[in-house]
Parts: structure tokens; sequence; C-alpha cells
């Protein structure tokens, strides 16, 4: 960190108030200051003169101030677009959070033809998720929980939106989609899945996921939406795991 840095970081701790009183302090005692050298030096005795004590002091003192104001502006946007994408993506897989695609899915939802399907929702979860931790420690669960999310996320369309809801659940919406459309892309992603353990080379773990498809109804709201196809994954995973289990196609 240089000095500039270490001193904003300083002066960014600080009160606001005392910031406040701050920046006036130093504008005061540097402008004062110019204005007696500059009277020592040539006093006040034409217009001229006084135009230039003004500008300089203008330049010497607003510009630093000016400088410090900037800088604290351009931290808070880092701040804010920091705290924007951990808010819309999820850190580990780089997918949408559960938050992002309720407010994207239903923006969708809301622009569609209100006498047509919007699309279809895949509930996707990783079967036995708890026991790849216990066994082989939070990092190669890790590891499986990205590579899920890798293989979500080739598989969407330009208008899919693929997220992580939290833990070793993930969703996807696929705009659009009919039967065979989601039958394509769910059973894609239930054989990529089943290849994760030779790709981040720990050949002892089995891992695969359970899926539930709904199909979006007209006049069906995304909770009702998702809720159908937790319904359905909820069957996959009593019926054994490793499997796809649909609603019924509109």
């Amino acid at each position: 960190m240089n000095t500039f840095n270490r001193w904003m970081t300083i002066f960014g701790d600080l009160p606001p108030i005392r910031q406040i009183l701050l920046l006036l302090g130093l504008g005061c005692v540097l402008a004062s200051g110019l204005a007696g050298l500059f009277f020592k030096l040539g006093g006040y005795d034409s217009l001229g003169k006084t135009i230039i004590l003004t500008s300089v002091i203008v330049l010497v003192v607003g510009g630093p101030l000016g400088a410090v104001l900037v800088a604290l502006n351009y931290r808070l946007k880092l701040m804010a677009h920091a705290l924007d994408t951990a808010f819309r993506k999820d850190g580990m897989t780089g997918l949408s959070t559960r938050h992002e695609f309720y407010l994207r899915v239903e923006d969708m939802i809301l622009r569609n033809n209100p006498a047509i399907s919007a699309g279809a929702v895949l509930y996707i979860d990783a079967d036995h998720f708890k026991s790849v931790n216990d066994r082989f420690g939070h990092a190669a669960g890790d590891d499986v929980l990205q590579e899920i999310g890798s293989l979500i996320g080739k598989r969407l369309g330009r208008r899919d939106v693929g997220a992580r809801f939290g833990g070793e659940e993930f969703a996807v919406f696929l705009a659009d989609a009919d039967y065979g459309k989601a039958a394509w892309v769910a059973h894609a992603i239930l054989q990529d899945v089943r290849g994760i353990s030779r790709r981040i080379g720990r050949e002892e773990l089995s891992v695969t996921v359970s899926i539930g498809v709904s199909f979006h109804q007209p006049g069906q709201s995304l909770e009702q939406l998702v809720n159908a196809a937790d319904t359905c994954l909820y069957r996959a995973k009593n019926q054994g795991r490793d499997r796809i289990i649909y609603e019924m196609a509109a």
C-alpha cells in the first residue's frame, strides 16, 4: 500500500463530521498560508495580482482536496460493485444466486405471453453430498460443486438462467422450453455429472445428481413452478437418486 492509499484508508475510517472538519481545516490553512506568502512577495496592489492569487489558491488547495473526494468516490463505487456482484453471482460456481434467479425469471414470466408457457425449471441436487465432505474433505466437496456449476453453465442458452440455490442445490430455468428441450438438457447434465470424479482426478468419488423438472403453466407463479420441480426432485431422491423425474408437460 502506497502513502496515498494509506492516508486515504485512515481518512476513510474517520466519522463523516471529522472528515468534513479536517477538509475545511486543511483548506483554510493552505489558503491562508498562500495568501500570506503572496502578500509578502507581491501584495494586492493590482487586480491582476489578485486574480493570480485566487487562481493559485484554487489550484493548490482545491486540487488535493478534489483528489481526496474523487478517490473516496472511486472506492465507494468499487465497493458497491463488489457488493452487487456478490449479491447477484455465486462466488463458488459463477452461477446466479437464488435472489438473482428469482428476479430474472419472474421478469421473464411477466414479459411472456400469458396464454403460453414461459419455459421449464430443473431443480438439481447433488446426491449424498454430505458423505463427500465427510469422507474426502470440504476441498473435494468444493471441487465437486464448482464442476457441477461449470457443467450447468455450459448447457445454458442465451436466455436461460442457472443458479446455485445454496449448499448442493441448483436450479435452471430454460426459457421457452418444451418437454423435448428440457429432457435433453436434464439428461445431458445427468450424464456430465457422472464424469466429474474423472475430471477432478478422484476416481474413488461417485458423483451423481437427482433432477426434478416442471413446466410453466399459463398464469402460474415462479414460486409454484419451483415448488413443482422440488416435488419432482423429492420423488427422484425417494426412487433411488441419479435420475430425472418430470412433471406432466402441458
